[in-house]
């Protein structure tokens, strides 16, 4: 009997240091402003990386309706996450307007936020199927003449008027 329990405290003890030595992963909720700079980067770069190849197209003719296509089904498929990066209580009034343009009025009219930012889905993805079937007039007429992707089509504009707020100064 003592062998057995020499064995089993053994087991145990073999047991305890190799729990003890496994990898502790260290998780912590994000903060309101690591929410907001993921967000700041995810629409600058992303986003904005994309619309860079959609506005030189609309522009200057830069670019081939390929690359049009391609950014415009990014656009489609970032335009579906786009609400995840606004979670509720981090925008303006709860953080400084330096840090973030984004209006109360997404989480208070939540409704026309995803409405909008679905809008920015479909019309981006028609915009690809536009620039694949070769269709360059109905692609420019998209993405306007001008650069602005508040000018566009495809919901930027709408967006921006009713949920970003002034840049602060």
């Amino acid at each position: 009997m003592r062998t057995t329990f020499k064995f089993m405290g053994l087991v145990l003890m073999a047991l305890v240091t190799s729990v003890a030595i496994l990898p502790i992963e260290v998780t912590h909720a994000a903060s309101g402003e690591e929410i907001i700079k993921a967000r700041v980067t995810y629409m600058e770069d992303n986003v904005g990386g994309q619309w860079k190849v959609l506005a030189a197209f609309g522009k200057g003719g830069t670019g081939s309706l390929a690359d049009v296509e391609k950014s415009a089904a990014n656009l489609a498929e970032l335009a579906k996450k786009l609400p995840t990066h606004f979670p509720k209580d981090t925008g303006r009034g709860n953080f400084p307007d330096k840090l973030t343009r984004a209006l109360p009025a997404i989480w208070t009219n939540a409704a026309e936020f995803q409405k909008i930012s679905q809008m920015f889905a479909t019309e981006s993805a028609k915009l690809a199927a536009l620039a694949k079937a070769g269709n360059k007039d109905a692609v420019v007429d998209i993405i306007g003449n001008t650069g602005s992707y508040n000018r566009s089509k495809l919901g930027c504009g709408e967006c921006h008027e009713k949920f970003r707020g002034d840049q602060a100064r």
